[in-house]
């Protein structure tokens, strides 16, 4: 097992290394070009937002397509601000290049470099002085706006500790170890009863087990950070761990720990899988550690079929692979007797069944999560190389049958020859499913198409409840109770994963009374109140228009818009709808309850706007 996995650390560092390939840090001689002049200059104080930067240099660029390869950033207060192409001027000395939005009060840095390895920055000042909240128009004062927490996959506080990579590649490996132990006493079970005698598979068993144990503990600590916000040392507390169970995934992992420590009495004597009074117990044990992988995740087209159809996916991936790394790590060592022979024709008679479960269990998955618009966002386009991974490893696995059914088909021992080039191929498949479990493990980070947060309850009922997206824009936009006075508004943020301005336009119809503009604190998944208590006052009743406008990293998203109802008190209050630019689309959704607020509160941007008309 030792080997194996130093095996795993070490393509892992070949992906690292492979990765730096495409990704290579710029790094070429020095170059002699520097600026004569730019605009803003050094040490400028710049009150007014500017609309371009503008940087002339010394030396005329010898090639014009230079500046496709050309660097520049700009960061202002330790906040990055997009910028657009840039644009070579007609003396090929000026480049120019747009703002996307207004920089930061503070320090600006400006970085540069060319392709011919000369590089630079300066800094100057900005005083551009952002709206801030007039509190004429809200009633005692500020609003507060409150970051609430979502799923594990949604909370959003830059605060936080941040464990997004530990806790990925402990997820990865804890589908590794789960699912070898899972398959290995499968075929055991199945195919292989004698295993048990070998001291090698006991000691394979009881590895596997300790690593499985420590890496589920480490997913446990590392998702209560990232869930509460503590720091990993905190996590380490049970106290901590009470937060998990307030999700569906926050259970599935505390019931993998159990299951995990149960399975460990099975792992240390492997007899107990056959044993008669023992093995129910055992074999329960052993799937129920596996299955409740299926609530990993919430939302999705039939939530309670897909959690039915996930565990039984992970328990196929699981019988598959685990089958296969027994047999390169136990079996297929050396030569040995006839019951060798068996441990091999039997895991190429259950492989078949495995992989056709594993294929309809995946593709009712892909049309929850998906609707097979698989090329549309980072969920479906990791699914579409999980799949191709997957086919390779069903190519693999009917060679292999085959080279079974040819020359062992009569054979009444294992000879080293055949052993050894068996143990060749079905190691291609066992680094396959190591690939096929990271990238379930990546997918986790990913937010599917028809995925839907599963807010806490407790809260009002929202009146008017409006989901807005298009291609890469996903917003859900909550109000209660939708009439004249005061109101609660949920911000919720599905898509991108980061995002760098966040705005929310509201205009009513109505002549005589001011809108806002809303700029929501996030800078990733997740969910924004606006007036926790109910206290943001709407006075206009008719229709408000709702504009959202955002700017990821990649520059500014296609704006979402909306038209909202307020009812009046007096009257019966008219349920929202809604229309959209083009090239968005909005559906309307039942009534959900908001995310239950913490205590962390950050304060209002919303902006009165002037009186429409």
């Amino acid at each position: 097992m030792g080997r194996f996995l130093r095996k795993i650390i070490i393509a892992g560092g070949l992906l690292a290394t492979g990765a730096s390939l495409f990704f290579p840090s710029i790094s070429h001689a020095a170059g002699d070009n520097t600026l004569s002049s730019s605009n803003p200059a050094p040490s400028e104080v710049v009150s007014v937002a500017p609309t371009q930067l503008q940087l002339v240099f010394v030396n005329a660029f010898t090639n014009p397509k230079d500046i496709e390869q050309m660097g520049i950033s700009l960061v202002c207060n330790g906040n990055i601000v997009n910028l657009g192409a840039a644009q070579l001027g007609a003396d090929i000395k000026t480049v120019s290049t747009p703002l996307t939005q207004v920089p930061s009060a503070g320090t600006c840095t400006v970085s540069w470099a060319l392709p011919d390895g000369s590089s630079g920055a300066y800094n100057f000042t900005s005083a551009i002085a952002l709206p801030t909240t007039s509190t004429s128009s809200i009633p005692g004062g500020e609003t507060p706006i409150t970051v609430v927490p979502g799923t594990e996959s949604t909370v959003s506080n830059s605060s936080w500790p941040r464990v997004g990579g530990p806790l990925g590649l402990f997820r990865t490996l804890s589908y590794v170890l789960i699912g070898t132990l899972f398959g290995s006493f499968a075929l055991i079970l199945l195919a292989w009863p004698e295993g048990v005698e070998y001291q090698v598979c006991k000691r394979f068993l009881r590895i596997t087990w300790i690593f499985a144990a420590l890496v589920t503990f480490a997913v446990l600590v590392f998702t209560t950070a990232q869930i509460t916000g503590k720091g990993v040392t905190s996590s380490l507390s049970p106290n901590a761990w009470r937060e998990l169970a307030e999700s569906l995934p926050g259970w599935g992992i505390l019931l993998r720990c159990i299951f995990v420590g149960v399975v460990g009495l099975v792992a240390w004597n492997p007899e107990r899988i056959l044993d008669p009074g023992t093995q129910a117990i055992s074999v329960a044990s052993l799937i129920l550690m596996c299955s409740v992988f299926g609530l990993n995740r919430t939302g999705g087209r039939i939530e309670v079929l897909g959690h039915v159809n996930a565990g039984v996916h992970m328990l196929a991936v699981s019988m598959w692979f685990g089958g296969l790394v027994l047999l390169v790590r136990v079996v297929l060592i050396g030569s040995g007797d006839s019951d060798l022979v068996q441990a091999v024709r039997g895991f190429s008679r259950l492989a078949p069944r495995a992989i056709a479960v594993v294929v309809f269990t995946g593709i009712v998955s892909t049309y929850r999560y998906d609707g097979f618009a698989l090329l549309s966002n980072a969920h479906g386009r990791i699914l579409l190389l999980k799949i191709a991974v997957v086919g390779f490893m069903t190519y693999a696995m009917f060679t292999s049958r085959f080279f079974i059914g040819s020359r062992l088909a009569r054979a009444s021992t294992l000879e080293m020859r055949p052993a050894a080039h068996l143990r060749r191929a079905v190691g291609s498949q066992a680094a396959a499913g190591v690939v096929v479990l990271g990238l379930t493990a990546w997918m986790m980070s990913t937010t599917p198409i028809y995925f839907d947060t599963k807010p806490a309850s407790g809260g009002p009922v929202y009146a008017s409840v409006q989901d807005l997206r298009n291609d890469r824009f996903h917003v859900r936009f909550s109000v209660s109770p939708a009439t004249v006075g005061p109101n609660q508004v949920l911000i919720e943020l599905f898509e991108p994963q980061r995002i760098q301005e966040f705005t929310i336009r509201m205009t009513p119809k109505a002549d005589g009374y001011d809108g806002y503009l809303i700029r929501v604190p996030l800078t990733r998944r997740g969910a924004a109140l606006l007036g926790a208590n109910g206290e943001f006052p709407l006075k206009a009743p008719g229709d408000w228009t709702i504009e959202i406008n955002g700017t990821s990293t990649t520059g500014d998203l296609a704006p979402l818009a909306a038209t909202l109802t307020i009812g009046d008190p007096a009257t019966t209050t008219t349920v929202a709808s809604s229309s959209t630019l083009p090239g968005a689309t909005t559906s309307s959704s039942a009534p959900v309850a908001p995310v239950a607020p913490v205590t962390t509160v950050t304060t209002t941007t919303t902006t009165p706007l002037a009186p429409a008309g």
